[in-house]
């Protein structure tokens, strides 16, 4: 029988694995989608922009990259689902460190040059950051002992 404190840090790491599958899957299917979701005007041209330009082609190629990454650490977050002791350091991994640095990044970025669209996804990873490291914090004496 798990315990309430596993039981809320399965759902923060379902919410996490939801989070990230869907906004991985949108950057992995078309990343100027993304663009549109937050009303960026995206010129009409831009197709041949991702086909010739020597820095817009590598960027698209390397968006689509990090959109099927995400979307993979989402997929692969239903594992901790099961055994959550045995897959402490995946959400280590993919709940406390990836989110810290993104969120780190896309937030100080996002509110220097004025992009919603970057301080968005920051202040959602930021909160995939707390979420998860309080939830890891709750269990810990738990996992010590071998419990869940």
């Amino acid at each position: 029988m798990r315990s309430k404190m596993t039981n809320m840090l399965q759902l923060v790491v379902l919410i996490e694995g939801v989070l990230y599958f869907l906004i991985g899957g949108v950057i992995f299917i078309s990343p100027m989608l993304l663009g549109r979701v937050f009303g960026v005007p995206i010129a009409e041209d831009w197709f041949q922009l991702v086909k010739f330009d020597t820095f817009v082609a590598p960027l698209y190629i390397i968006a689509r990259g990090f959109g099927a990454m995400v979307a993979t650490v989402g997929a692969a977050m239903v594992l901790p689902l099961f055994d959550p002791l045995r897959y402490r350091g995946l959400i280590y991994y993919t709940g406390v460190i990836f989110p810290l640095l993104c969120s780190g990044l896309f937030l100080y970025n996002g509110i220097k040059y004025g992009h919603a669209m970057v301080i968005v996804p920051g202040a959602l990873l930021a909160l995939a950051f707390i979420l998860t490291a309080v939830g890891l914090g709750l269990t810990k004496k738990q996992a010590g002992s071998g419990e869940e």
